[in-house]
């Protein structure tokens, strides 16, 4: 058997294919968000902030390639500490802006910490699956994982943002799978949280379908469901209701079920129900007004859904080749809104076209490919679940954003990684990008 040759040089370590695709993609965003900002009064702003960004994400991508990337499990401690501070801070010292106090002002720069503590939530759940590899199977460990990222969430609902705060619930469902937790009970957890955002939207259907819904019909009674009064009471009986009915049919037919898990069932849609009922009673109008948009974009073509509407109209109209980079008509025109923000893809939709929309698409599955590859060949456990958590924070962030412009997902505030526009999300995605680099060069148990 011949000995595995290990290159000497970093530059021999480097995963160029993974580096070209992340290379891809901010060249192809940097033209979109100076093709989309051309015809704004603020445009000279946004193209120096966007250069000094990329610069910075540069440099800090190849900081981070170059040192050894345990020093974030040695000091998981110190992580934590930090990710909450930081977040405290927003709250305490952050501007407002749109109705979120979300970012910190350094000088004329403004910092988002919510993007950052993804990140170090990712680095720190990892050292605290890697250091309980024996008990993986125990439910204790998805509620301890839970519970770490559970004041973070929290912090970040109080700002309020909603949808970054929802991205943290695929990250650490994809860790728990790869760290090998029980899928039963990944189900469970994942279903709580699906389950949880699916009521407020059947109620917002209810609420724009049918609004003079009859006494006594379905919808009337989903809309009564949403006052927490003793419809809402009926349904948590009705649910425990039927799962002992459920259990008792389990026995009779002499199934191999354990009553714990009839139990965990009723637990969890009761839940699902209240904390959704609770979630639809706290929403603002403008996140109501999303959810609208998606469940009924024709109700409210001019107002709520005039985004998603322009949006889709800007991908069709781009054809196979595009109009051509600075040729858009809803981009440059203004029909499109946060076109080079939120709805940037819409915007390469639109003047790249297809294949450009194809190419971006094409980078990003190079980008999770490269990024499994790294997880598969890491030297530690640690290293592997670190991949995991951003490959599934990549994917989500990325399946959310291309979802809602094209109207297969809800509108949600997030920025299209390495693409949109925002000096938050571009320097802190190259760094944690740098971090997988880091660990696909670190592969060889030796170095």
């Amino acid at each position: 058997m011949s000995p595995i040759r290990v290159p000497s040089t970093l530059s021999g370590r480097v995963d160029w294919t993974f580096v070209g695709a992340v290379a891809g993609l901010v060249a192809i965003g940097t033209l979109a968000i100076l093709s989309a900002a051309n015809m704004t009064s603020y445009y000279n702003a946004i193209w120096t902030k966007h250069f000094i960004a990329l610069a910075l994400g540069g440099v800090l991508f190849t900081l981070t390639l170059a040192f050894n990337y345990q020093i974030f499990q040695d000091q998981s401690k110190i992580v934590y500490g930090v990710t909450l501070a930081l977040m405290v801070s927003v709250l305490i010292l952050g501007t407002a802006a749109r109705g979120h106090r979300a970012w910190l002002r350094l000088g004329s720069f403004s910092f988002q910490p919510a993007e950052l503590s993804r990140v170090l939530v990712v680095l720190v759940l990892a050292d605290f699956l890697d250091r309980r590899a024996r008990r993986m199977q125990d439910f204790s460990t998805v509620l301890l994982a839970l519970a770490i990222a559970a004041p973070i969430m929290f912090l970040i609902l109080k700002q309020p943002d909603f949808s970054t705060a929802l991205t943290f619930l695929p990250m650490i469902t994809g860790m728990l799978f790869c760290a090998g937790a029980d899928p039963l009970q990944l189900i469970f957890v994942f279903g709580y949280g699906a389950l949880t955002l699916s009521v407020p939207l059947v109620i917002t259907l209810c609420q724009v379908r049918f609004p003079n819904a009859a006494p006594g019909s379905l919808p009337a009674f989903v809309i009564a469901t949403s006052k927490m009064g003793l419809a809402t009471l009926a349904v948590v009986v009705a649910i425990f209701g039927s799962c002992a009915v459920a259990w008792r049919l389990a026995t009779w037919m002499r199934l191999q079920v354990k009553p714990v898990f009839f139990g965990a069932l009723a637990v969890i849609l009761s839940g699902a129900l209240l904390t959704g009922v609770a979630v639809n009673r706290s929403m603002k109008s403008y996140q109501r007004n999303r959810f609208v948009a998606f469940v009924a974009p024709r109700s409210d073509a001019k107002g709520a859904a005039y985004n998603v509407i322009q949006s889709k109209v800007a991908v069709g109209s781009g054809g196979v080749w595009g109009k051509g980079l600075f040729s858009g008509t809803q981009s440059q025109l203004g029909f499109l809104p946060e076109r080079h923000t939120d709805f940037i893809f819409s915007t390469i939709g639109e003047e790249m076209g297809f294949l450009g929309a194809g190419l971006v698409l094409g980078l990003y599955m190079i980008v999770l490919w490269r990024i499994t590859t790294a997880a598969r060949l890491a030297r530690d456990r640690y290293g592997y679940l670190v991949c995991a958590g951003l490959a599934s924070m990549f994917a989500f962030v990325m399946a959310l954003n291309i979802g809602m412009c094209v109207g297969l997902m809800p509108v949600a505030g997030i920025p299209l990684p390495l693409i949109s526009y925002g000096g938050s999300s571009l320097v802190i995605n190259l760094w944690s990008l740098g971090i997988v680099a880091n660990i696909y060069a670190r592969r060889y148990a030796l170095l």
